[in-house]
């Protein structure tokens, strides 16, 4: 039966619509979707591991097969991404919470086989500067995915992040007022879905609910719209390094 609501033709709408299906109770789909999707799943895991994934011998496997059945459920279509972009992000995050799982569980097993040697003191020191590196790394590797897929985001509006990067605000009240469009845009509920089904700025219903001239928001256009699905979408490094930069 999945077969025929899904194949490999099928489009990113029927996708999503399958996936609400699965959301409102229709659970006999959900394994023939994951199972359809393994090969992508695998792909996912592997760009964070970065190597082959078994399916038999690697535990960052399941999680992923985890990560992926978590996205069916907490998907969104009013975010304005994709559902395989939701799930790749959520993969992406769940492995390599877990890879940093496994490195803090190793750290503290050498942690203690070293206190019980007062002559290895110099190894626990490196322990720490090791484990303090590849953290940062993490933290690194989070904010690159996130930033990946932000640029499949804008990529449907034909907006670029060197764009966005030349057409920012340079003073900080003026990054303040469209932070303020932005947030306008994603509570009231006609203009959220007009950007996200028509992939533009509804610029006229817009002009309704602010008081700033027209040329102003064509002139931050595409700053205001990276803002909103910054806002919109589960981006917790990128939110953070929003706050640095609207401050």
């Amino acid at each position: 039966m999945l077969k025929r609501l899904l194949n490999k033709n099928t489009d990113q709408s029927s996708l999503n619509d399958l996936v609400m299906k699965i959301q409102g109770g229709h659970n006999e789909y959900e394994s023939d979707l994951i199972e359809q999707y393994i090969p992508f799943i695998r792909k996912t895991t592997s760009k964070v591991c970065k190597r082959y994934i078994s399916s038999t011998e690697d535990d960052e496997y399941s999680i992923a097969l985890i990560a992926f059945s978590e996205a069916i459920h907490q998907y969104s279509p009013d975010k304005g991404s994709s559902f395989l972009s939701f799930a790749s992000l959520v993969i992406r995050r769940r492995v390599i919470d877990y890879i940093r799982q496994e490195q803090r569980r190793r750290t503290s097993i050498s942690m203690d086989y070293t206190e019980t040697d007062k002559e290895n003191m110099e190894n626990v020191a490196e322990v720490h500067a090791s484990f303090q590196e590849y953290h940062s790394k993490l933290e690194n590797e989070y904010r690159r995915e996130e930033i990946i897929h932000l640029q499949e985001n804008l990529s449907q509006y034909g907006i670029t992040l060197a764009e966005v990067s030349e057409q920012s605000p340079k003073h900080k009240d003026a990054r303040e007022n469209m932070l303020e469009i932005a947030k306008t845009v994603i509570n009231d509920d006609n203009l959220r879905e007009t950007l996200i089904e028509k992939k533009r700025l509804p610029m006229k219903q817009l002009m309704n609910e602010i008081t700033m001239s027209r040329k102003t928001i064509e002139r931050n256009r595409k700053y205001i719209i990276t803002l909103t699905i910054i806002l919109m979408e589960d981006y917790r490094y990128l939110k953070d390094y929003l706050k640095e930069w609207i401050s």
